[in-house]
Parts: structure tokens; C-alpha cells; sequence
């Protein structure tokens, strides 16, 4: 009686150890590559992704803020399963920047690509500032810096990429922020990016569509369609939001926008589409504080593009 007893305690302990190490078998797997998280995008959370990037500073190009910035956005997207691309260059033979791609894609093999653009650099000095005394300093970048990564920061997280049918790919560029002062170029990573395709990101090459998202938080702030994107892709993205209830935030008209991260692919063929302010008054001014954004913002844009993207454009 007692060898049998021994031998079920031995079943039960061999039992207990499969067990074990099938359970941390799947917790690490679903460190290195996550499941998809069955909820909607939140704009608390991207909220709260402005918030951790204005705690680094201005992220002015080339510098340690925008260096240690660029670092906690790496590990991010890496924690959510994405595979992220560094792409580093130099401005005139001295200053460093770098652009920041994640990419994840779908089982089936040769899906097209969606590109997803933003920028993360703030910018050197707050020039249309009222306050001639503020007119040097640099701008803190709520809206205008730090909106963009954190919304497509939440939507890495809550994307359900199988279903859109696509590669997807999340570009955050630097040094776009400064265009107009003394020295700088227009879109520089942007361009960059788009000049070394596609031997630098080989499976972000030749994308099928482009959206550029930046100043994208402010409160009661619309979305107005870019008069020179793509009318087809403007449509689909504004019926979406008319098909959630967001017509409010997102009416049927479009304006002249400024450059953004779109404005390089204007030569092409691809369609392009813009989700951003065209009126934030606090643009390039040190006003441009957290508390100017608002998550309902933040949670309307980032559900519209999740909607529509996990609609299989």
C-alpha cells in the first residue's frame, strides 16, 4: 500500500511539474510575443503617453531628453511584441537623430502595407510664442510632439494587425519639428526614411497607404480632411468616424494643412490621409502643456483609425 501511495505522490509531483513548466513556457512566450488585448483604444492611456514623454522634457533632436524619450519608445513597442527598426542618421556632419519603425504582420504572407506616420522631436524654440521672452525657450510638445507617439503607442497595444490584413508599420520619425528656424531642413527623417527604402526597412517598402497623425489631442479639437490626401482614403476614414458617432469630431470638409510626415510621399502614387489639428493655438509656443490635450480626443482618433484599420482596408 505504501509503494502504491509513493508511486500516485510521484504521478501527482511529475503532474505538478508539466504543469509548471507549460505555464511559464506560456508566460514567456506571451512576453516575447503578446496576444492582442480584446479592448477598444483607450484615450485615458494615450493621455497618459503624453504625459510620460513631456516627464523626459523638450525632445529636441540630438539630445539626451530625446535620446532617453526614443529609448522608453523602443522598449515599449518591443514589450507589446512589435519588431522595431532604428534607423540613425546624422545632420550636418554633427548632430544625431534617429527614426524609429515598428512593424508587425499578419500569417498570411505577402500582405500589402500600412504605414502609420508621426514625429517625436519637439521643437528648438517656441517663435510664434506671444511672449517675445518665451520666443528662445523650447516648446514643452504636448500636442505638437508628444500626441502622435502616444496615440499610435496605445493602438500598438490594442491592434488586432491579423485582422487588417496588412504589415503594419509605425513610423515615428525625428527632426521634423524645426522646420523654419535658422539651419533646418523640412521632414528630414521623413524623408530620409522614404529615400532609403527599401533597403532599410525592407518590409515597411513600397506601403499601399500612408496616415500622418500629429497634433492630434487637443480638446473639442476636429479633424478636417486634408485637401491634398487622397479622396478615397479620406472618405473611408471620415465614414468611419461617421459610423461610430464621431461626425462631430470629424466633419465632412477639408482645409489646407501644413507639412507633416505625409508631405514626402506627395510625388508619388500612394494615397495619403492626415489626422490633425489645423487651428491649435498653441503651436510652436511654450503653452503647449498637457493640460491643452484631452482624452476623449485622443480616444476618438486612435478608435477611428482602429476601426478602419481592423476593417481591412
Amino acid at each position: 500500500m505504501q509503494r502504491i501511495r509513493a508511486y500516485s505522490i510521484e504521478l501527482i509531483l511529475i503532474g505538478a511539474l508539466l504543469t509548471a513548466v507549460g505555464f511559464f513556457g506560456y508566460l514567456g512566450y506571451g512576453l516575447l510575443r503578446p496576444d492582442v488585448v480584446n479592448e477598444p483604444f483607450s484615450g485615458a492611456r494615450a493621455l497618459t503617453n503624453v504625459g510620460k514623454q513631456l516627464d523626459f522634457g523638450p525632445r529636441i533632436t540630438g539630445t539626451e531628453a530625446s535620446l532617453r524619450m526614443g529609448d522608453w519608445l523602443v522598449e515599449q513597442l518591443r514589450l507589446l511584441g512589435w519588431d522595431v527598426v532604428i534607423q540613425p542618421f546624422t545632420i550636418n556632419e554633427q548632430l544625431q537623430g534617429r527614426n524609429i519603425v515598428a512593424v508587425r504582420s499578419p500569417s498570411q504572407p505577402g500582405a500589402p502595407v500600412a504605414l502609420l506616420a508621426t514625429h517625436y522631436d519637439t521643437r528648438l524654440a517656441a517663435d510664434a510664442d506671444p511672449d517675445l521672452d518665451n520666443q528662445q525657450s523650447p516648446t514643452p510638445g504636448a500636442n505638437a510632439g508628444a500626441s502622435g507617439p502616444a496615440l499610435l503607442l496605445e493602438l500598438a497595444r490594442t491592434l488586432d494587425v491579423q485582422a487588417t490584413g496588412h504589415t503594419v508599420c509605425l513610423a515615428f520619425f525625428d527632426a521634423e519639428a524645426n522646420v523654419g528656424l535658422p539651419g533646418w531642413d523640412a521632414n528630414i527623417g521623413s524623408r530620409l526614411f522614404v529615400e532609403s527604402l527599401p533597403g532599410s526597412v525592407p518590409r515597411c517598402a513600397s506601403p499601399r497607404l500612408v496616415v500622418g497623425v500629429d497634433q492630434a489631442g487637443a480638446s473639442e479639437q476636429r479633424f478636417f480632411q486634408n485637401e491634398t490626401g487622397d479622396p478615397a482614403l479620406n472618405t473611408a476614414l471620415w465614414s468611419v468616424a461617421d459610423a461610430l458617432e464621431l461626425g462631430a469630431r470629424f466633419p465632412d470638409q477639408s482645409r489646407p494643412m501644413p507639412l507633416s510626415a505625409t508631405s514626402v510621399f506627395s510625388g508619388t502614387a500612394i494615397p495619403t490621409a492626415d489626422l490633425m489639428s489645423t487651428d491649435y493655438p498653441y503651436l510652436a509656443t511654450t503653452a503647449d502643456t498637457l493640460d491643452k490635450l484631452s482624452s476623449d480626443t485622443l480616444g476618438a482618433a486612435g478608435l477611428v483609425l482602429e476601426t478602419w484599420l481592423e476593417s481591412g482596408p
